[in-house]
């Protein structure tokens, strides 16, 4: 006899059902909270009617899931999650009513039916740890944005000929920012000896001693005749101490966490084929894998297609009938933008390749008079269907 608990999760608490195929209830609905009480007096209610094919059954539910998931898990029960967007595409009503305790009886009723294809979306394999870690890189990269913002900005208020010394990306680099940590207003480099400024840049990095010394004085010379929009003791010099400091932090982090990504992603059988994709280094090869996952469970292109949410949306209106109206943007959106800057990279290296297809593609749909980033979108499918092929195939990327 089969049996399924089904599990309506929610923040720290979950309502649960315990019901089999011939709709018999062994337990009422009720809520439990996610802690290991309540999880071990469950365990103990459900071992007393000893079930032989009992499934837990619950939604993905972002995060707050994973207590339940991990708990049944390691008690060796078989668990299932599903797409929140399955359940919704199954039952949707032009009823409002909704309930935890509806909700878990919608879950078993689904599961009983059988009528959606259930994968198990374990957090322990290696996609999943790698995904953890991109996003925790989009998350560091997009924050490195801010405090570079923020960096920048003081400095300008606290010793603005700086990036006169120091131009471009290079006021990030390590030297610029431990200079100014030590010596974060124009004022404070003026009161300080040629040897001391030299002893700090030298340290940092290890060119020739001359070049320090001449960029010791050079930047000694400008803060002679700068004149700051603050004075020394002013808040704002600690504030732009303390933003390089972290800002260091930053940058050592995102590249440490960089390196164990791209090593983690190569124990994947796809990292290969994918980074032979000319215009996907290993870092977007790191990111699409975390974000795609095992690009072979997909039945076909179509489908990637849809979990990347680059499928077109269809309307129709009596006869007329449009199936090339925008992206539906209901996929991944970090997949997309992966996708979107490997299409930009193509295109950017075109030249370089100008037998590639997906850059020839691009020429075509731009002589064709779409917009650009239209383009680069009809790009990020063709590039996702070529990825497909090559995995499914396990073949690498050619040019013809």
């Amino acid at each position: 006899m089969r049996a399924v608990l089904s599990v309506d999760v929610a923040k720290c608490k979950s309502m649960v059902m315990l019901s089999t195929e011939y709709g018999e209830v062994l337990i009422e609905p009720k809520e439990i909270k996610h802690n290991i009480k309540d999880f071990d007096e469950l365990k103990n209610q459900i071992n007393s009617f000893k079930l032989e094919d009992l499934t837990i059954f619950m939604e993905s539910t972002g995060i707050y899931h994973l207590p339940v998931e991990r708990y049944f898990k390691e008690n060796n029960f078989n668990t299932l999650v599903i797409n929140s967007l399955t359940t919704k595409n199954n039952y949707d009503t032009l009823r409002k009513t909704k309930t935890d305790t509806k909700d878990c009886m919608r879950l078993a009723k689904l599961f009983f039916v059988n009528e959606v294809e259930y994968h198990d979306l374990s957090k322990k394999d290696l996609y999943a740890n790698l995904k953890a870690m991109t996003r925790q890189y989009f998350y560091l990269t997009q924050l490195n944005v801010s405090c570079k913002n923020r960096y920048k900005r003081l400095i300008n208020i606290c010793f603005p000929e700086f990036e006169e010394i120091f131009k471009g990306s290079r006021i990030y680099e390590e030297t610029a920012l431990n200079f100014i940590k030590t010596f974060p207003h124009a004022y404070i480099v003026k009161e300080k000896r040629i040897d001391a400024l030299y002893n700090n840049l030298y340290k940092t990095n290890s060119r020739h001693d001359y070049y320090y010394k001449r960029l010791a004085n050079k930047i000694k010379e400008i803060s002679l005749n700068s004149y700051p929009g603050v004075d020394k003791d002013h808040s704002d010099v600690k504030n732009l101490s303390d933003m390089a400091s972290v800002l260091q932090e930053n940058i050592k982090t995102i590249n440490e966490l960089k390196d164990k990504m791209i090593e983690t992603a190569k124990e994947s059988p796809y990292f290969n084929i994918i980074n032979s994709f000319y215009g996907i280094g290993e870092v977007l090869t790191t990111e699409l894998l975390g974000e795609l996952g095992d690009i072979t469970r997909f039945d076909n292109h179509k489908q990637l297609i849809a979990f990347c949410g680059l499928d077109p949306t269809i309307i129709q209106s009596g006869k007329s009938i449009n199936v090339h109206g925008t992206i539906s943007k209901r996929g991944n959106k970090y997949a997309r933008w992966i996708l979107f800057n490997i299409s930009q990279m193509v295109v950017k290296l075109g030249h370089q390749c100008p037998n590639h297809p997906v850059y020839n593609y691009y020429l075509t749909k731009k002589a064709e008079g779409k917009h650009y980033y239209e383009n680069l979108t009809a790009c990020s499918t063709k590039i996702l269907r070529m990825l497909y092929t090559m995995c499914k195939n396990n073949t690498t990327f050619k040019i013809n």
